[in-house]
């Protein structure tokens, strides 16, 4: 199966998929040409383009209907980056009071304690 992926850098081909293959390895080969992390990889696919959304990573390529040829559009899904960042600001602030609490110094007027 040869398909086209469309980034905002130009157009990839993937042609190691067969319609057996799942949406998951489907994201992972995606990922490994664009550089985003798996789960940032927005997919959509068909006219006008619609993210393929809410369905199991073990549904295949066959059950998406999806043909060899066909382009898909890549974006990078901006809400799995803001979840990231929230979690390492939050990892932050947590250490910061942590090193306060156990040091017993004045708290901290920024996140680099």
């Amino acid at each position: 199966m040869v398909l086209r992926i469309k980034t905002k850098d130009g157009v990839e081909t993937i042609n190691n998929l067969t319609s057996a293959s799942t949406i998951a390895e489907l994201r992972s080969e995606v990922s490994a040409l664009t550089n985003l992390a798996v789960d940032s990889v927005k997919l959509l696919f068909g006219f006008p383009p619609k993210p393929i959304t809410g369905l199991d990573s073990t549904t295949t390529l066959a059950e998406l209907h999806l043909k060899s040829g066909e382009t898909l559009i890549v974006e990078e899904d901006m809400s799995a980056r803001r979840v990231q960042l929230e979690q390492n600001y939050h990892n932050e602030v947590s250490k910061c009071l942590c090193d306060v609490i156990i040091s017993r110094q004045p708290p901290c007027t920024g996140l680099r304690c």
